[in-house]
C-alpha cells in the first residue's frame, strides 16, 4: 500500500470511528464544557483597593511587621489584591531623608511584601491640598529623595505594581505644584525611570502630561524611539475618572474627550491604568461608564471613592450579554477591572500525513486590560493510573491576551510517547514573579495541575 492510499485509510477510519489511530494506538478525546462563571476572581495586579497613608519621622522604630500601622484584616477588604501606599515626605521637605526614614520605610515595604497585596506606590508632600506651601523649594531636594527612597523599595519590586506621580502636587497628583513645568516633568520623570527597578512600572496623572515627559504624541510615536526610557513603562493614573467630559480635568490641551479615550485605547495595551470615579453624573452612569473603561483599560479602581457613584452602580442592574446580564452593575465592573481570562474551547488537530497531533486551546480575556506582568501557560497531560506527567509550554505568554482579546494556542502532544490508559489535560497560568497560579472565570475548580481541559483515552488498535 503506497503512502496517499494508506493516510486516505486513515482518515476513513478515523471518519467511520470517531477515533484516532496513530502509532498502533487509538486515541479519543472529549473536552469538559467550558461554562462562564459569575465569580470575581482574586487575582493580584487588578481590582479594587484601599488607600493606606504613612508619615515618615525621625525616631520611629516598628521592631516587626506587627507593629506596622494599618495593615489591613484580609476579612474587611473583600478579596482585594492591590493597595495604594501614600508616603508623605513633609518632614523632610528641606533636608535628605535621614537614616531613621530610611529604616521606616524598609519596615513598612517589608511588612506589606508579607501580605498578599501588590503595591501602588505614591510617594507626596501634601496630604491637604496645599502643595505649593509643602514642596520642598527646591527640585534638587525631591531628586535627592527619589534617588534615596529607590534604594529603598527597589528591594521590594517585585511587590511594588507601579509608581504613581512624581512625588509633587495635591495628594501626589501632580497639580497644584511649583514643578508642573515641562522641564520640571521632564527631569522628574527621568529620574525615576533611571532610579526605580526597571520591572515596576510608572504612571502620570493625564494624557497630556504623559505627551509633554515623553515629547512624543502617540504611543506609536514613542515606539519609535525604543531606547525610551519610557516605552511600555510609564501609564496613567486616573483620580478624576468619569468625573465630567474632561474626568475633572485629567483631558486638557486641546484634545477632546474622544481623542483622549482613543489615547488610552492604544497607550493602555502595554501599560496600566486606574484611578478612582467622581462625582454622581452621567459619565458614570453604568452603561458608559462600562464602555469607556474598556478603551481606558482600567486595571484598579479606589474602592471607597466616590461612594455616590459606587452606589449608583450597586442599585443599577448589568443588562448586557453573557453570564452577567442580570447582576449588579457594580459587580460586573468589580469582576472585569483588569484581566479575566476565560476558557472557550479545546480540540486535537490532527495531521495525517506527517502522523503527527496537537492540542488546540482558546482563552479569552473579558477583562478591561491585560495582565501587563508576565504570565506563562502551560499544558499537563496527566496519567490518572501512574500520575505520571508530561509538560508542554507554548512559546508566548500572556501579552497576547490584552482586554478582549482572544489567543488560540497549539502544542504538540506527542501522541507516541504515551502508554496505554487515560489522561487528564490540564491548563495553568502562572504568574511569572511569584509563581501563583492565575484563576480563570470559569465554572469550574482549580486543582494542583490547574483547569481541567478534557480527557484523553489511549487504548491499543485494534
Amino acid at each position: 500500500m503506497n503512502n496517499a492510499i494508506a493516510t486516505t485509510a486513515l482518515i476513513i477510519t478515523y471518519l467511520a470511528t470517531g477515533i484516532l489511530h496513530f502509532f498502533g494506538f487509538d486515541f479519543t478525546y472529549t473536552p469538559v464544557e467550558y461554562k462562564e462563571s459569575t465569580e470575581c476572581l482574586a487575582n493580584p495586579y487588578m481590582g479594587f483597593y484601599h488607600i493606606y497613608g504613612y508619615t515618615l519621622a525621625d525616631n520611629v522604630v516598628y521592631a516587626d511587621a506587627e507593629d506596622v500601622p494599618n495593615l489591613p484584616d484580609p476579612e474587611d477588604t473583600a478579596g482585594e489584591r492591590l493597595a495604594l501606599i501614600q508616603i508623605n515626605l513633609l518632614n523632610y521637605r528641606d533636608r535628605p531623608l535621614t537614616d531613621d526614614a530610611l529604616a521606616q520605610l524598609d519596615s513598612i515595604l517589608a511588612a506589606w511584601s508579607g501580605t498578599d497585596y501588590s503595591l501602588l506606590l505614591r510617594f507626596i508632600y501634601d496630604w491637604n491640598g496645599t502643595a505649593q506651601n509643602t514642596e520642598p523649594q527646591e527640585i534638587a531636594v525631591i531628586l535627592q529623595h527619589m534617588e534615596q527612597t529607590a534604594s529603598v523599595y527597589n528591594q521590594y519590586a517585585g511587590h511594588i505594581f507601579s509608581l504613581q506621580g512624581l512625588f509633587t502636587g495635591n495628594y501626589g497628583e501632580m497639580n497644584n505644584t511649583k514643578y508642573g513645568s515641562t522641564e520640571n516633568m521632564q527631569a522628574l520623570a527621568a529620574k525615576l525611570a533611571e532610579t526605580a527597578d526597571p520591572s515596576v512600572y510608572l504612571a502620570v496623572r493625564t494624557p497630556g502630561q504623559w505627551r509633554r515627559i515623553t515629547a512624543a504624541g502617540s504611543y506609536e510615536e514613542l515606539a519609535a524611539r525604543p531606547d525610551s526610557p519610557y516605552l511600555h513603562r510609564l501609564g496613567l493614573y486616573n483620580d478624576g475618572m468619569l468625573g465630567s467630559d474632561t474626568d475633572t480635568g485629567t483631558y486638557m490641551d486641546g484634545f477632546s474627550r474622544e481623542e483622549e479615550l482613543a489615547f488610552q485605547d492604544r497607550l493602555c495595551l502595554t501599560v496600566p491604568n486606574g484611578g478612582e470615579v467622581i462625582f454622581d453624573n452621567p459619565y458614570n452612569d453604568l452603561e458608559n461608564a462600562v464602555g469607556d473603561m474598556r478603551r481606558m483599560h482600567v486595571s484598579y479602581l479606589n474602592s471607597a471613592y466616590d461612594a455616590s457613584v459606587l452606589d449608583k452602580w450597586k442599585s443599577t442592574v448589568y443588562t448586557g450579554s453573557g453570564p452577567f446580564n442580570g447582576i449588579s452593575g457594580y459587580d460586573y465592573i468589580r469582576c472585569h477591572m483588569g484581566y479575566r481570562f476565560v476558557l472557550r474551547s479545546s480540540e486535537i488537530l490532527r495531521d495525517y500525513d506527517l502522523m503527527q497531533s496537537s492540542l488546540k486551546v482558546t482563552v479569552e480575556n473579558v477583562g478591561f486590560s491585560g495582565s501587563y506582568r508576565s504570565f506563562s501557560f502551560r499544558l499537563t497531560v496527566l496519567n490518572t493510573e501512574t500520575g505520571e506527567t508530561f509538560l508542554f509550554s507554548p512559546e508566548t505568554d500572556s501579552s497576547c491576551l490584552s482586554g478582549g482579546e482572544t489567543a488560540v494556542f497549539e502544542l504538540p502532544l506527542m501522541m507516541e510517547t504515551l502508554s496505554p490508559g487515560t489522561y487528564g489535560l490540564y491548563w495553568q497560568t502562572t504568574d511569572d514573579i511569584t509563581g501563583e497560579a492565575i484563576l480563570y472565570g470559569n465554572d469550574m475548580p482549580l486543582t494542583e495541575h490547574g483547569y481541567l481541559l478534557g480527557t484523553l483515552s489511549v487504548n491499543p488498535a485494534q
